[in-house]
């Protein structure tokens, strides 16, 4: 885009992450989609430098223009293959405030998720940034990284005048030029890491809806495609009762004063601008994910991108739980199925070592599902008041800063003790794979539980067990570090038979008898056979006649017969084994 048509509105305080170095940002970006140019304007204050020489990160595909600085530029120079801008200052800084205010234009290249995307929809175009976790300089002239927030931005968009431009914090002005560019300025006051910039510009609609909590009254604010209103206002009436759920266990929306926009753009997941959410579907677990985001992850950032399952952890785990707070039918649905999906990898921890590759750091069945999963297991083992306690204090601790996996030890160990918060991220967050349990039998009654790798925490589950052939009792199975015996007579294990716990392989153990066990003995409506490798099953009337036959579908689990059509009367059962048949009179009964 010509350099002349660039105009001059708000200011735009940009944030930054370096070393408390930059407090505040002034940008200003001008686009009109479909067009990929950007035109920008980009001007940081910066303080507590010492030294005549400052890198600075921009991508390819960006032309600068001018170059200046408060003390004044020497010269610089790009190293455009590692996106560095060397600037060297005409007097060596000694700490005293500065700034440097930088002009580009071009057509920025796209990296991760899509950094800097435009895309056609229904009833128009739109464009949108999405920096997560390397894109911010493909677009923004900064210094990226996870060290420091900047305190507050001004940030101006400016578009021909049909479309809106959004971006993070408040409205301050909206205007229309006489060239035709309408120009929107935003003030965002709370101290923001680089990645969690944003920019987005459409022919959005704007819908308005009232949120009023113990806490605090703000307005949750959509942008909007035109052909999705209906749907946008349908799912927000059943996404506020949440805002507050969520405010009781954790605390309140700590950017109430700027307000909770949610912006909708052409991709179809959704990111956590801070104040600003850009998301591509309507799904109230999407909305909610995006939404727990503002804690974890922009109030509380993540302090290394090793450690992002206290952003997308977190985040999954508080958005499944929007079911258990709104639509709680689907709960075990979820959850169900984000056991079953985790399984998937059982190579990986949720700890990231390689940080090199975005598909690893962001790796759903992990970082995401299994991490949900840790927490959900936590949640578990120390109830409630001691979850959500050990999560206040963790927001409470890194409030506006940035946090490690060592640092959510430290802020929750108060409360949860210094062994089980130690031994939560020895088990789940630095060991792969998940708890797997074998069961040995002694003999045909009695049984030991052991896992294969000691978990330190233990998880909490429930293993039933059949003391006759109907009576089925439960046990509370607490420990995962040392072996577990029990000696009353047991027919079969049936460990968590509904998924409802994130244990790993076997979900069904019993003993393997030489000669197979049928009962009970007289029957009512439902017979049980275990016999080691059963082939098949067929029952006789006293006549000889063939009346029901089933062929196991796993040959070492115990079979459950339905058989409450027969009438009453005598029967034999022939049971087929590998090694040998066996026959079984048997008497149906009157319930």
């Amino acid at each position: 885009m010509a350099k002349s048509g660039w105009v001059i509105g708000g200011l735009i305080s940009f944030f930054g992450l370096w070393a408390q170095e930059v407090f505040y940002g002034d940008l200003r970006f001008r686009v009109a989609p479909p067009a990929r140019t950007l035109a920008a304007q980009v001007e940081w204050h910066f303080q507590n430098f010492q030294g005549q020489e400052m890198a600075w990160d921009l991508g390819p595909g960006l032309e600068i223009d001018t170059l200046a600085a408060s003390v004044g530029v020497d010269t610089f120079w790009r190293d455009t293959a590692a996106r560095k801008v060397y600037v060297r200052f005409s007097v060596p800084l000694q700490g005293e405030p500065a700034w440097i205010r930088v002009t580009y234009h071009g057509e920025p290249r796209s990296s991760g998720f899509g950094s800097y995307e435009v895309q056609k929809h229904a009833t128009g175009w739109c464009l949108w940034t999405l920096s997560q976790p390397y894109g911010a300089p493909d677009w923004l002239f900064c210094r990226d990284g996870l060290s420091d927030k900047v305190d507050s931005l001004d940030i101006l968009v400016s578009t021909p005048a049909e479309l809106l431009g959004v971006a993070n914090g408040r409205l301050i002005q909206d205007s229309i030029d006489v060239q035709g560019w309408r120009h929107r300025s935003f003030r965002h006051q709370y101290p923001i890491a680089v990645y969690l910039i944003a920019f987005a510009a459409s022919n959005y609609v704007v819908q308005e809806f009232p949120v009023q909590t113990p806490y605090h009254t703000f307005t949750l604010r959509n942008y909007v495609f035109p052909q999705d209103t209906a749907a946008a206002r349908q799912l927000s009436q059943q996404f506020i009762p949440y805002i507050s759920w969520l405010e009781e266990r954790i605390g309140p929306y700590p950017f109430a004063s700027e307000d909770y926009q949610q912006v909708q753009i052409g991709w179809g997941g959704g990111m956590e601008h801070q104040t600003v959410t850009f998301f591509g579907r309507y799904t109230l677990e999407l909305w909610a994910h995006e939404l727990a985001h503002q804690w974890f992850g922009d109030w509380v950032t993540c302090g290394s991108w090793h450690d992002i399952w206290l952003n997308e952890s977190f985040a999954t785990y508080l958005g499944a739980l929007a079911y258990e707070a709104v639509a709680p039918q689907w709960w075990p649905v979820w959850r169900k199925g984000a056991i079953l999906r985790a399984w998937q990898d059982t190579l990986h921890t949720i700890w990231v070592d390689d940080t090199s590759d975005f598909r690893r750091i962001f790796l759903y069945e992990t970082t995401y599902l299994k991490g949900a999963l840790a927490l959900y297991t936590l949640r578990l083992y120390v109830g409630d008041s001691l979850f959500w306690g050990a999560l206040r204090r963790y927001l409470d601790t890194y409030a506006r800063g940035f946090a490690k996996t060592g640092d959510f030890i430290t802020a929750t160990a108060p409360i949860l003790s210094e062994r089980i918060a130690q031994s939560f991220v020895e088990s789940w967050i630095y060991t792969p794979h998940f708890p797997r349990l074998r069961i040995t039998w002694i003999d045909g009654k009695s049984a030991q539980v052991e896992s294969f790798t000691a978990y330190p925490m233990g998880v909490l589950g429930k293993v039933r067990y059949v003391s006759s052939f109907e009576e089925e009792r439960g046990v509370d199975l607490l420990s995962l570090s040392q072996v577990q015996s029990f000696s009353e007579g047991v027919f079969a294990w049936v460990l968590d038979p509904d998924t409802l716990l994130p244990f790993w392989g076997v979900r069904q153990a019993a003993p393997l008898p030489e000669k197979a066990r049928v009962g009970p003995n007289p029957f009512t409506t439902s017979l049980y056979v275990w016999a080691a490798d059963l082939q098949r099953a067929t029952l006789y009337d006293t006549k000889g006649q063939k009346v029901a036959e089933c062929i196991p579908l796993q040959k070492d689990s115990p079979l459950r017969w339905e058989l409450s059509s027969l009438p009453v009367g005598a029967y034999w059962l022939l049971v087929e084994q590998r090694q040998g048949d066996s026959v079984h009179l048997l008497l149906k009964v009157s319930p």
